[in-house]
């Protein structure tokens, strides 16, 4: 019966909807939903092995680079087969791109998260720093993005832009409240900053593929983050009590 048509005489005025297309509706419900859950399944399982994917990408070339890494082994290591890789990653490329996209977007969660934090320039700019060191230590997502920045430059998202140019923005704004001394560069302790981060990843990336305490007698792993902080407190307070040197004739030739 369609909507336009008079109800015939005997039948009730406010017939409910649901009574008069119950088994119609019932019909169509019991043929879709085998299909949806169906679909649901293979959604959560694609889901699933592009994490996979991911995770054992993230491994591989934070151990070995991108050139050092083939799909193979990270077929290999993820217990697909390379027909599943190529299905979500054609190319290995095009996997390394989505790696620095995803540490490069980790990291600037972190940096948002500490730009929020109510405190000076320069405590934000530590705060900064050491928020990076802790995601290198914890995130193998995000060395494997600042190695692939290091080795593919300009092929993908630069991990450096995802938090150096707001450290750099923090020291010219300390610099400018009177927070530096007037000879210290915010530019020049930028890029110290930035040699800095890449000594503490290329040491995390030692410890986490070769163990803790490779010599024997070694004793317990130190701390890197925290002495990342003692180096970047003696950055901005110096070590010296008695101020730079004087240049000396050899220094000016």
């Amino acid at each position: 019966m369609r909507g336009d048509e008079e109800v015939p005489a005997g039948w009730p005025a406010r017939l409910p909807a649901p009574l008069l297309f119950r088994g119609c509706a019932r019909g169509a419900l019991l043929s879709w939903a085998p299909h949806r859950a169906v679909a649901v399944v293979k959604q959560m399982r694609a889901a699933r092995t592009r994490a996979a994917v991911l995770r054992a990408a993230a491994v591989e070339i934070d151990r070995d680079g991108y050139a050092g890494t083939s799909l193979v082994r990270i077929c290999a290591a993820a217990g697909i087969s390379l027909g599943a890789l190529t299905f979500h990653f054609p190319a290995k490329a095009i996997l390394a791109d989505e790696l620095q996209d995803r540490g490069s977007a980790m990291t600037r969660a972190a940096v948002t998260r500490v730009l929020a934090l109510p405190a000076s320039p320069l405590r934000l700019a530590r705060a900064l720093l050491l928020a990076v060191a802790r995601l290198l230590e914890a995130e193998t997502e995000v060395r494997a993005a600042a190695r692939l920045t290091r080795e593919r430059p300009r092929e993908a998202a630069d991990w450096t832009a995802a938090w150096l140019p707001e450290l750099h923005r923090l020291l010219e704004q300390a610099g400018a409240e009177g927070q530096l001394s007037r000879s210290v560069d915010p530019e020049a302790v930028t890029v110290l900053t930035a040699h800095l981060v890449t000594g503490v990843d290329a040491h995390l990336r030692l410890r986490a593929h070769t163990g803790p305490d490779p010599e024997p007698g070694a004793g317990a792993p130190r701390d890197v983050v925290g002495q990342l902080a003692e180096v970047w407190d003696i950055v901005l307070y110096g070590a010296s009590a008695t101020g730079p040197p004087r240049p000396e004739r050899g220094d000016q030739e």
